[in-house]
């Protein structure tokens, strides 16, 4: 069995840079180290006597396993663990569906306290702001990365407990809302409103929806509901009646030439939809508004 423990394409890893102003540092959370490995295919950390630090494991993308206290434990995309110092563990990534991972190793005076809220796995990933939180971690490393003094010290001391909030509190780190999160949910909700409309004729799935935009389910739904009041695949079916409507007021096109265009294979299932959306048939609709 191959067995990496680093050295994976496109990855990141820091330690902090102990020596630019240790003894001016905050107390409560002290970041060690951290780094991102993305499709860490063969991926195996074995520690028999643990680390001096407490390591946080957030896993994004595909799925891996930890072992603690002769107790082993999957964990799927969208999921965190942390391991407490000084006891045995190994982790590792799934042979079939490598992991993508971020990661950190931290101690300090409230350390302790913080495994305790967070000990055993936890989900992190079905209520979005997820591509947030991956930019924080991307950001305090881009700022290990290029200096080494006391200004990085003072800034790291206070952008990790930032992050680690976002896990200890992942409801208030979802949900706040400032007026930039409410322009951002505007452009997430036309963002994806466009790509219903350049893909009636298909057949779309929430799933195929949120791929687009880049997020879950259930964060992208509950913004897009609170936005345009209504749930997506119910505002889609009315973008397709909508488009039904005017192909059958401006055109000559049938019913069995219509509903295709609109992801529908069945004609007669395309005109119960158009009916119990509009309350009229097809041709109803037709003979009203025609002309």
């Amino acid at each position: 069995m191959i067995r990496i423990r680093k050295g994976f394409q496109g990855q990141r890893l820091v330690v902090f840079p102990f020596y630019a102003a240790e003894e001016k540092r905050r107390p409560g959370l002290r970041l060690h180290s951290m780094g991102s490995f993305p499709n860490a295919a063969h991926h195996y950390v074995e520690r028999p006597v643990g680390c001096g630090e407490y390591v946080l494991i957030w896993c994004t993308g595909g799925e891996g396993w930890y072992f603690l206290e002769g107790i082993k434990h999957i964990v799927p995309k969208s999921r965190f663990f942390i391991l407490p110092p000084d006891k045995a563990h190994a982790y590792g990534s799934s042979e079939e569906n490598p992991w993508s991972i971020y990661w950190a190793h931290f101690t300090g005076e409230s350390a302790p306290e913080v495994y305790e809220r967070l000990k055993g796995l936890h989900p992190f990933g079905e209520d979005a702001r997820v591509s947030d939180l991956a930019a924080l971690f991307n950001e305090i490393l881009t700022v290990l990365e290029g200096h080494a003094d006391e200004e990085t010290a003072a800034y790291v001391d206070m952008a990790f407990p930032r992050l680690m909030s976002a896990f200890l509190y992942p409801d208030l780190w979802n949900g706040s809302g400032t007026a930039p999160a409410r322009q951002g949910n505007v452009a997430l909700v036309g963002k994806a409103c466009h790509f219903m409309d350049e893909h009636l004729s298909e057949k779309l799935t929430l799933g195929m929806i949120c791929s687009h935009v880049g997020y879950s389910e259930s964060y992208f739904t509950r913004v897009f509901s609170k936005e345009t009041g209504m749930a997506p695949m119910t505002y889609l079916m009315r973008m397709k009646a909508g488009k039904a409507c005017r192909m059958l007021e401006n055109t000559n096109l049938k019913i069995n030439q219509i509903a295709p265009m609109l992801g529908f294979d069945d004609p007669y299932y395309f005109s119960k939809f158009f009916s119990k959306e509009t309350g009229m048939s097809p041709k109803e609709w037709r003979k009203a508004h025609q002309g």
